[in-house]
Order: structure tokens, then sequence, then C-alpha cells
């Protein structure tokens, strides 16, 4: 009997590997993994090898850089495996090589739209408005140059997401997360400032690409019906910019306004109350407490160009069912991660950073855990409002959250200099909730339709 049973849990785990979803999933959970813990060794070399005050103003250029990049929404490339996978989905092969050349001038407009704003408005902004000091304001500027080096691997990357080819798309992840950390690792040996991680990082983005292109060459090489370079240069005309654009910004409002909120503003303010020292403690405690939620990375990962086949098959009833499972399950068990982590945290910041970063790290990690356990449900807010065609609605949701969050952000800033922005940094991360009950009445809503609606 108990061989049967055997054989059956065999047979079970034979049928559960076998859907892709699932498959890819395990891919891409194991590649967040690598790279998380990648990130987290970078971030514990930095302290020893900087000090706190210049890893903080290394996370203020970083910051600075990611403000101006967001602003200018970074939606163009969740757009375009949305797209690549609907057309995918219905065997449009051209459509899938007009949407990655889209991909190609929409990233390059960005970059060079990065680089004007570096040497017109930097400058001013960081010194009179965040009191960041010269040099952070170059090594900011240097990083402007971050998309022209990472622009092949973008786009392959989004033809490889966009068409479920998630091991070869894992591979380009792990080899650029491996390159950033040997590049700003040295880089910080080297220099002893923050402009050596910058620099490594730039190198390690221009390598990326390197090895970006040649695993989409052997994918090509095996078969797969991925369009070559010659087509998707070739169709870059197809999809204009006036009307690919507006979906990538909507989609791109909504993710940028998330990381401006929770990354950017709060670091530039602390930047300005606190100084950098303050700023490296808070990003270690929201990287430690990130930990748990790399649990569910891989289908965070994954659902988008699932969904958005979904949507191409107009299938609303699957797509409730498994977007409603998806973030339940998501979210209660990074919720229990968090709760696990949360007592080894200051054992952890013991055992591996300078013991000027122990009692900050801790506090703040404490302070953040509340909203952190009411985002962990977020796995697919954005996706969700492309999905469902409504990402007017999460616009207008952003946009109220990101005032809101900024004026109480800045007022216990102001209250509680030095703890306050951790305080505030955690309501933002609570205000994910709007989102859940803006979803929870649109599913009832619609819960007599069938179909998805149609994207406009």
């Amino acid at each position: 009997m108990s061989g049967e049973q055997g054989g059956a849990r065999v047979g079970r785990l034979r049928k559960w590997l076998g859907h892709k979803f699932l498959r890819d999933t395990l891919t891409l959970q194991t590649s967040s993994l690598f790279n998380a813990f990648s990130n987290l060794a970078t971030t514990v070399l930095l302290a020893h090898l900087l000090g706190a005050r210049v890893q903080g103003q290394y996370y203020v250029a970083l910051s600075l850089y990611a403000l101006l990049f967001f602003l200018l929404n970074q939606g163009v490339h969740g757009a375009t495996v949305s797209q690549v996978a609907a057309a995918s989905a219905r065997g449009l092969h051209e459509k899938v090589a007009a949407w990655l050349g889209f991909l190609v001038k929409a990233y390059a407009l960005v970059g060079l739209l990065l680089v004007a704003l570096g040497f017109l408005f930097l400058p001013w902004f960081a010194t009179r408005i965040v009191h960041a000091d010269a040099e952070t304001t170059r090594w900011t500027f240097w990083l402007t140059l971050t998309p022209f080096c990472e622009l092949p691997k973008v786009v392959t990357s989004a033809a490889l997401q966009g068409t479920r080819r998630m091991v070869p798309f894992a591979r380009i992840e792990n080899g650029a997360e491996l390159l950033r950390f040997f590049g700003v690792s040295l880089g910080a040996l080297v220099t002893g400032s923050a402009l050596g991680p910058v620099l490594g990082g730039l190198g390690a983005s221009l390598l990326a690409s390197v090895i970006a292109l040649g695993v989409y060459a052997r994918v090509r090489a095996e078969g797969a019906p991925l369009p070559r370079w010659r087509e998707i240069l070739g169709h870059a005309r197809d999809v204009s910019l006036r009307a690919g654009l507006p979906l990538g910004m909507k989609l791109g409002f909504v993710r940028s306004i998330d990381a401006v909120g929770t990354q950017a503003l709060p670091t530039l303010i602390l930047q300005h109350v606190s100084g950098p020292d303050a700023v490296a403690y808070m990003r270690i405690a929201q990287r430690l407490l990130s930990v748990p939620l790399l649990l569910m990375q891989g289908v965070s990962r994954n659902v988008l160009p699932m969904f958005s086949e979904l949507a191409g098959l107009k299938d609303l009833a699957r797509f409730r069912r498994l977007f409603v499972r998806a973030s339940l399950a998501s979210g209660g068990i990074i919720s229990l991660g968090i709760l696990c982590v949360l007592p080894s945290v200051p054992w952890i910041v013991s055992r591996t950073f300078p013991a000027e970063y122990h009692h900050p790290v801790s506090t703040m990690a404490l302070i953040l855990v509340p909203g952190f356990v009411v985002m962990s449900f977020s796995i697919a807010n954005d996706t969700f409002y492309l999905v469902t065609n409504t990402l007017r609605a999460g616009m207008q949701i952003c946009a109220f959250t990101l005032v809101l969050n900024v004026l109480v952000v800045w007022y216990l800033a102001w209250a509680i200099p030095f703890y306050g922005v951790a305080w505030g940094l955690s309501f933002t991360y609570a205000t994910a909730s709007l989102h859940y009950a803006y979803e929870f009445f649109w599913f009832r809503r619609h819960q007599r339709e069938r179909e998805l609606p149609a994207r406009t």
C-alpha cells in the first residue's frame, strides 16, 4: 500500500511539473533567490568597504537616478512584454517583432531624455532640494548612461519573457546580477568611494547586454520562433511611439508611482533631514525585510505574460480564479515569512554588519513590518489594471496615494527626524489596501461576465 501511495505521489508531482506555469515559476523563483542573495551580499560588502556615510551617498545617487528614470516611465518594458505575450499566443510573429522594435525606439528615447535631465535639471535638484553634495550629483549623472548600456538586454529579456521562455530569461538575469556583484564590489574596493560602484555597475550592464545577445542567438538557433534583430529593426516603424507610448506610460505610471513612493522619495527625504548615514540604515532594513518577498518573485514575474495570454483569449473566468489564488497564496506565504524572519533580524545584522549599523537597522526593520505585511498581497496589481483595461483607475488611485504618502512621510520626517521616514514608509506600503478594495469591487461588478474587456 505504501508503495502504491508513493507511486501516486510521484505521479502527482510529475503532473504538477508538467504544467508550464509551475515550471516557469520554479525557474524564476530559483533565479530570484540567487539574485536576492547576491544583492544582499553586495550590501554587506559595501557596508564594510565604504562605511555608512559613503554607502548612503551611493544609495542617494541610485535614488536620484531612479526618480528621473521612473518619472520618464519604465512601463514601456511591461507593455511590450504584455503585447508580445498576447501576439505570441495567437501566432502573430510580425506583431511580436513590431513591439520589440517599439521597445528599441522607446528605451533609446528614455536614455536620451535621462542624459538631458541629468545635465540640465539634476545639479539644481540634488544640491538645492535634496542637499546632496557635488560628488553624489556627478555619480548620478554617470548613472544616466545605464539605459544605453542595457538596451540589448532589455529587448532580449522582453522577447524571452513575453514568449514564456523562462530558462534563458533567468540565465540572462542571473548573469547580469553576478556581473553587477563583481563590478560594484570591485569598484568599491579600488576607489573607496561611491564612484567605483557606479562605474562598476555601468560596466556590468554593458557586459550583461553582450551575454543577453549570445543567449538570444542560441535560443533562436535551437528553433525558437523568435524574430531576428534585422526583423525587429525592420518592423520598428510598425508600432509608432504615439501608438505605443500611451499604453506604456499608463502601465509605467502605476509601477513608477510605487517605486517613487517606496524607494526614491523616502530616501531623498531622509537624506534631506538626517543625512546619508540614515539612508544606508533604512535601505538595508528594507532589503532584509524584502527577503521573504523573494518567495513569490517567481510567480510575480510569470503572471504578466500568462495573464496577458488570457487577455488575448479574453478568458475572464480563468483570469479571476488565477488572480485571486495567486494574490492570496503569495500574500499569506510572504506574511508568514516576514513574521518568521523578523526575530532573527538583530542577529543577522549583528553578525554581518559593522557595529554602527546594529541598532538603527534593527529598529527600522521592526517599524516597517506592518506595512510590508499589508503590501505582501500586491503580487499583480499592475497586471490586473493592464489585463482588465482599467489602467486609468489604477493611475488615479496611485496619484492619490502618492500625494497622501509624500505628505505623511514628510510630516513624520519633520516630527521624528531619524525614524520618522521609516514610519511613513510603513504607512506607504499599507496604502496598497486601496488597490485590493478596487479589485474586489471590480470582480464583484463583472461576476456574470465571461470575457475580459477589449484593450483600448
